[in-house]
């Protein structure tokens, strides 16, 4: 078996959604290299079981003189393990306290309780299927409803400003900075819904914190974005997506 740390030695807050995107990729190249050795040799199907907890453990290194590696110890290592032993062949097993920080980001299936080894009560379980839609917390806060906009008119409207003259003719730049939770995105979301009837395309990219030695990922992000290429597409689905769009800009491949 092999044991995964998201958050630590390092602490992050997105640790749990990295864990699960993670496993998606894994069992998406497992599928993938399975059938390429089933095609070429004939030999059954190669299956992973991944189980993802997240919760307080104690870390460090441990070993002698001839061996020290670093490691994590505690309830939260076990109980991982006991999702992935329940887990299906091909299947991705997460626990409640995964699900509740992830909620809305993926679509999961809820499997019930389970009894699992060293827990008197049962543990809930959830099957990850595939990413959700919604890229950030803020898209799922979207979803389920937001508060009232305040205290942001001035630059909403230096926004639209910016906008009726880009619409003249006059290319505008923005550069929004603040902490995080100033109200960022929202403003963003704001000024979107404030011109959803002009003809006007919206082409979306973000820098992630885990992608940060992934060459050119913002300008491979937006052009996802453009082509709808999602997570799990096969190549032949992409290259169709980009072919179509391309046709549709009057564009070619070349």
């Amino acid at each position: 078996g092999i044991m995964a740390l998201f958050g630590a030695p390092i602490a992050l807050e997105d640790a749990p959604q990295r864990a699960i995107r993670s496993a998606l990729a894994i069992q998406r190249e497992m599928t993938r290299f399975s059938n390429r050795l089933k095609s070429e040799s004939g030999t059954g199907p190669i299956r992973m079981r991944i189980g993802i907890h997240t919760g307080p453990v104690v870390v460090g290194t441990l070993g002698n003189d001839l061996r020290v590696e670093f490691t994590a110890v505690g309830d939260t290592v076990n109980l991982a393990s006991r999702m992935q032993e329940l887990a299906e062949p091909g299947t991705t097993y997460v626990t409640e306290e995964a699900f509740k920080l992830t909620e809305g980001l993926f679509r999961f299936e809820a499997l019930g309780e389970r009894q699992v080894k060293g827990k008197e009560a049962p543990v809930k379980a959830y099957r990850v299927i595939a990413p959700s839609t919604r890229r950030t917390r803020f898209d799922v806060s979207a979803e389920r409803g937001l508060t009232p906009f305040v205290g942001r008119e001035r630059e909403l409207e230096l926004l639209l400003d910016g906008f009726e003259r880009a619409r003249a003719g006059r290319g505008q730049a923005f550069s929004i900075m603040g902490e995080a939770g100033v109200g960022k995105s929202r403003l963003l979301y704001e000024f979107r819904k404030a011109i959803a009837n002009e003809d006007v395309t919206f082409i979306e990219g973000r820098c992630l914190s885990y992608s940060r030695g992934v060459a050119y990922h913002p300008v491979t992000d937006l052009l996802k974005s453009n082509f709808d290429i999602k997570e799990g597409d096969e190549d032949s689905q992409v290259r169709d997506k980009v072919t179509r769009s391309l046709k549709a800009l009057g564009a070619d491949e070349a």
